[in-house]
């Protein structure tokens, strides 16, 4: 324990309770003969909304205690792009769970923060994350519609020539 509040000096108190949290949730469990973890969240993701809402209120937790801390933009803004990924992902019905096996936001939300707080990371604003985001996602809406157009002509197309 006096190791523990060594390395988190910096880091609020809050904070550290949550991480022996994200540990249960994430990497709690060795899997015998690798050197991987597996933690309560990919086993309550099989059941419907139950994984998803601890990993909401989890996230939600660790967002409210970087604000009373007066985080940066920019790590609010990587830590709500793991959220967003992460709620992505778990929309894949049983795969999203396997991929939570890799992926682990809360353990990258909880990385993020205690760099930010103990080595001074991630400072600064909060547009250098959220262009590529946004970029990215008009991107995806455009190539989305244009397709949806394409589609919508060979359809219309195909339904004249039967006429």
């Amino acid at each position: 324990m006096q190791q523990e509040e060594k390395i988190y000096r910096n880091v609020p108190t809050e904070l550290q309770y949550i991480a022996r949290f994200v540990k249960l949730m994430d990497s709690s469990i060795k899997i015998p003969g690798t050197d991987r973890t597996i933690g309560l969240d990919p086993l309550l993701g099989l059941i419907p909304v139950v994984g998803e809402f601890f990993d909401l209120i989890l996230s939600s937790i660790i967002m409210l205690i970087l604000m009373r801390h007066g985080s940066s933009g920019k790590v609010k803004a990587k830590m709500l792009l793991n959220v967003g990924i992460d709620a992505l992902l778990m929309m894949i019905p049983f795969a999203g769970n396997i991929i939570d096996f890799f992926f682990k936001a809360n353990q990258r939300n909880l990385k993020l923060a205690l760099e930010h707080y103990e080595e001074g990371k991630h400072q600064g604003s909060a547009w250098p994350v959220l262009l590529p985001v946004i970029a990215g996602a008009l991107f995806i809406i455009i190539v989305t519609m244009t397709v949806t157009i394409w589609l919508l002509t060979q359809v219309i197309q195909l339904i004249a020539g039967l006429f």
